[in-house]
């Protein structure tokens, strides 16, 4: 197989971010993301993972995991584990009057997005993963710093998938006022994370 090794500058903290890939002669790509960040007063992420953008003709969605509704790492005590079947346009949710994060699934053993021919991408964890698969950009839920009001009507499809696979995402909190902190278990504050898996076409 050949190993790639690529270590990343974050220009906006003080942190080592390395990915490791592994190409195995099948074609499989076993990846590795390991960050660890030097600076104590370096703010909580709201996520550690990855994110890749698919054409939209792999919109068949398959996994093995916490669902079929959304669910998230504070959220997900009703979502039964099960292999589950959706197409990428039923993930984002559009009833919230403010769009935001939607469609995530926690705990999830393997994910697939297939196309019409049945040809497509498979995601296995070497741990749980949480992920979503959306024709909704990240950038385009984000209110920025000065934190603009948008609706259903702001947002833009968009002619891609945007897969998010993470290790883990801070839960959603407001457990007993609007905008209150996640308890600590569910927050990512330590320094350090790592976390695997692998790609493989079929």
């Amino acid at each position: 197989g050949l190993p790639i090794t690529v270590h990343y500058q974050l220009p906006e903290i003080d942190a080592a971010y390395t990915v490791d890939y592994f190409i195995d002669n099948s074609g499989d790509i076993k990846v590795t993301a390991s960050i660890k960040i030097n600076d104590e007063k370096t703010a909580e992420m709201p996520r550690f993972g990855m994110r890749m953008v698919l054409n939209e003709a792999y919109d068949q969605l398959q996994y093995y995991g916490r669902g079929p509704l959304e669910n998230y790492s504070d959220r997900k005590e009703a979502a039964f584990f099960g292999t589950y079947k959706d197409d990428v346009k039923n993930q984002f949710t559009w009833t919230y009057i403010r769009p935001q994060e939607s469609g995530y699934h926690t705990d999830t053993r393997w994910l697939s997005l297939a196309n019409g021919s049945g040809k497509g991408l498979k995601v296995t964890g070497a741990q749980p993963l949480g992920f979503s698969a959306l024709h909704v950009s990240t950038e385009d839920l984000d209110p920025g710093m000065s934190k603009d009001q948008k609706h259903p009507t702001d947002i833009t499809v968009e002619d891609e998938v945007f897969l998010h696979i993470d290790l883990k995402q801070r839960g959603l909190g407001g457990l007993n006022s609007w905008g209150q902190y996640p308890f600590r278990e569910y927050r990512l504050e330590d320094k350090e994370y790592t976390y695997t898996y692998t790609l493989s076409l079929f």
